[in-house]
């Protein structure tokens, strides 16, 4: 019995080198290469030259808009000082030159001797 134990694993041990012999020396079957997918064309961007006329064109239309603020509040503060000193009653000190030399009425603030 210690004989056939012997035979058989002998025998399995053979048949295996050989499978795995067998196996080894096989090619290797030629890797399958994905086709790539490919990707849309993408339509080429702006230029440099192009993004930069674009933010000048941008900057210049802020820049007269600010502008036109600027004159939209410019107008509103002459007409705001105008409505301010017409409001404004005169002070009796500050008599125009020229009247102050017609008006006899008109008080000096220089002592004369």
């Amino acid at each position: 019995m210690n004989f056939r134990l012997r035979t058989a694993a002998a025998g399995i041990l053979a048949a295996s080198l050989v499978v795995s012999y067998a196996v080894a020396s096989d090619d290797p079957a030629p890797a399958k290469k994905h086709a790539a997918a490919r990707k849309a064309a993408t339509p080429p961007g702006p230029t440099v030259e192009e993004q930069i006329e674009s933010l000048r064109q941008e900057f210049q239309g802020q820049i007269d808009g600010l502008k036109s603020n600027l004159a939209d509040k410019d107008v509103q503060l002459k007409q705001a000082e105008q409505a301010a000193a017409e409001r404004r009653p005169p002070a009796p000190w500050r008599v125009p030159f020229p009247l102050a030399r017609q008006s006899k009425a008109a008080p000096s603030f220089h002592n004369s001797p």
